[in-house]
């Protein structure tokens, strides 16, 4: 086609291309480029956005479609005490292809969480929090952390966001079944609180906003701006039976509750906002797999995109006879996270 545009003298930027060889990648059809990108591991979606302006602006913003359209991948951290070297964590893809990232600053830290691709490091001496992206190796630092905490850490809970109105990443973070919450704006060395009538089980960053939800299926939101506060949400039903351990997690568009009950049996529901009210979610299961992984955060994908990796799951997963083999998806223990 370039020929032929040169041939007809309609186009002096193909007869350049023509006459030197080779065209810009730069220049090649938007359309081509995208289905290109689409194809590419984790690692290497990121080279391809640093190649020129015009891929890193098609990479940014197809960042959220990009992400969303693979399956998880595993994520292990070293231990030093057992092997002599530093801090690294290894993310696998389903494929077999392993990438390992030395972790900064982890030395006398234990890992508590993890939000948004970011590992929550909290310093056991210092009583600080680093943040280090696993794929940018992007850092964040808050200071030394106000209230007390000894053996309670697996009980903490953190997001990190960004608040436009504060212009700047926050971090919020709480302990469960407590009625403080905290958070503190990066490069400030200062910690801010809201208190809570309910106890805070789990919260969630989602289009912007901030939510918390308890046991009684109390929904709040919280805001950062112009004054913290939490606002408690009216709902025009109650789930049945009343959440016991809910934890957030989002698919696509939509953001669900999950409960685990006794026997570590669980429950889905949805959070209509339009309708303000709890909708039950079972038809999601059979179309989502939610994993349930050691770092309390679940993940959701869509069923279809780790379903024929089903063998090398089960090689990583804590209970086999968890994994129902009857359906796409369902809710499986894990510590496979989706990188965001």
């Amino acid at each position: 086609m370039t020929r032929n545009q040169n041939r007809d003298g309609s186009s002096s930027s193909s007869r350049k291309r023509v006459n030197g060889g080779v065209a810009p990648w730069s220049d090649l059809d938007q359309n081509l480029l995208f289905l290109v990108m689409m194809k590419l591991g984790v690692i290497d979606f990121l080279a391809f956005g640093g190649v020129c302006k015009t891929w890193r602006s098609l990479a940014r913003n197809n960042k959220k479609i990009f992400m969303a359209s693979g399956p998880p991948m595993l994520m292990s951290i070293s231990d030093p005490s057992y092997e002599k070297e530093e801090w690294y964590c290894c993310l696998e893809d389903f494929e077999g292809r392993k990438f390992k990232t030395i972790l900064p600053h982890a030395a006398g830290r234990i890992c508590v969480g993890i939000t948004c691709g970011y590992l929550i490091l909290f310093g056991e001496e210092t009583k600080d929090f680093w943040l280090v992206n696993l794929i940018t190796r992007h850092q964040l630092h808050f200071p030394c952390f106000p209230f007390i905490v000894r053996t309670d850490l697996a009980t903490i809970r953190g997001i990190i966001v960004f608040s436009p109105s504060l212009s700047g990443w926050v971090f919020v973070v709480f302990r469960r079944f407590s009625r403080q919450i905290w958070f503190s704006i990066a490069g400030t060395p200062a910690w801010n609180h809201i208190s809570s009538t309910f106890l805070a089980i789990d919260l969630h960053a989602f289009k912007g906003k901030i939510y918390t939800v308890n046991i009684r299926c109390r929904l709040c939101e919280m805001r950062l701006n112009p004054e913290p506060k939490l606002t408690l949400l009216q709902k025009k039903n109650i789930p049945q039976p009343s959440f016991l351990f809910p934890e957030f997690v989002r698919s696509g568009e939509n953001l669900y509750v999950m409960d685990r009950g006794l026997k570590d049996s669980y429950t889905l529901h949805e959070l209509d906002f339009e309708e303000m009210k709890w909708v039950s979610s079972e038809k999601t299961l059979e179309e989502c797999a939610f994993f349930v992984n050691g770092f309390k955060y679940p993940a959701a994908i869509k069923a279809d995109l780790w379903v024929d990796h089903r063998s090398l799951y089960e090689r990583y997963a804590y209970f086999h006879s968890a994994i129902d083999t009857s359906r796409k998806g369902g809710f499986l223990p894990s510590y496979l996270v989706l990188p965001q």
